[in-house]
């Protein structure tokens, strides 16, 4: 009688514990990398095109990216960020999911290195670099918007030196933010090139860079912030003390100088320069990155 009860017992709290936590996932863990493919949307049609072309008539497909998403705890529907990564390994962005997976957000990542042959996409054609990225940040931005763990309305970007040029572009009136009628929450820019951050834009973005980057023109960026400071999304740009660029990935180790290939391996057109990891400017990036993305998409 006493091994009929406890067992029943046993299976009752293990039933309990299935309909709390979603399967695959165990207490304490997220749905972690799930592989997803998101097409990248079609360009719209031109008014020329309207005027000419049938009315169902469609421009040609841009084709898929593979990216990872990953969950936070519970069912939502979550905050979300679309994480836009160089294409240095993989893990060397697993510090920042896992910040923004404990911080709640759940995050759709991705490289313009995709597969089979993990090269740079359109690599060899000059200023698509940017233009591509853009397209593929708005095509998983749609795939987030369709889950029901997600909520659509507080979705945001994040990405990294010369691809930084996506966040600022997906948010820009002029940018792509022009083609397409859904869009970023807010954006969030790590040491960018910040050709494309100039306003008006649709939403709220933070730049933070290294006062002693040798690969970017910090300037730009203070100008940037300067020229948008009466806009109703002001660009807020924070530089940090003895950072260089890539101050917050720990495996690119202390700050030293290097060749173009190691800095730059998604084959921009730009030399080499100083790389760099600290762990005070780390912190103060990651501290900021959180009060940001709080007040803009934890409301």
């Amino acid at each position: 009688m006493f091994c009929f009860r406890e067992c029943r017992w046993r299976l009752m709290l293990a039933c309990a514990f299935a309909m709390i936590w979603p399967m695959g996932v165990t207490s304490g863990q997220s749905a972690q990398n799930q592989p997803v493919e998101f097409e990248l949307p079609r360009a719209p049609l031109t008014p020329l095109q309207k005027k000419r072309l049938p009315p169902d008539a469609r421009n040609i497909s841009q084709g898929t990216f593979t990216g990872k998403l990953r969950l936070p705890i519970g069912q939502g529907p979550h905050p979300a960020m679309v994480v836009v990564r160089t294409c240095h390994d993989a893990s060397f962005y697993d510090p920042w999911l896992d910040r923004l997976d404990q911080w709640g957000y759940a995050t759709l990542t991705f490289s313009r290195c995709q597969p089979p042959d993990y090269l740079p996409d359109d690599a060899e054609i000059p200023a698509l670099d940017w233009k591509r990225g853009s397209l593929a940040a708005i095509g998983a931005l749609s795939h987030l918007a369709k889950q029901p763990q997600i909520d659509p309305d507080r979705i945001g970007i994040m990405s990294w030196s010369r691809l930084g040029l996506i966040p600022l572009s997906t948010l820009q009136y002029e940018g792509f933010a022009q083609f397409f009628d859904t869009g970023f929450a807010a954006g969030v820019a790590l040491y960018p090139f910040c050709s494309f951050a100039r306003g008006p834009h649709k939403g709220p973005i933070l730049i933070v860079g290294g006062q002693d980057d040798s690969w970017v023109d910090n300037t730009v960026c203070e100008r940037v912030e300067a020229a948008t400071s009466n806009d109703e999304f002001p660009v807020t740009t924070i530089l940090l003390e003895d950072a260089v660029h890539g101050f917050d990935i720990p495996e690119f180790g202390p700050p030293k100088a290097v060749p173009a290939s190691v800095i730059n391996p998604d084959r921009f057109a730009a030399n080499g320069g100083v790389l760099g990891f600290s762990k005070p400017a780390a912190d103060r990036a990651s501290e900021e990155v959180r009060t940001f993305l709080e007040a803009q998409l934890m409301k």
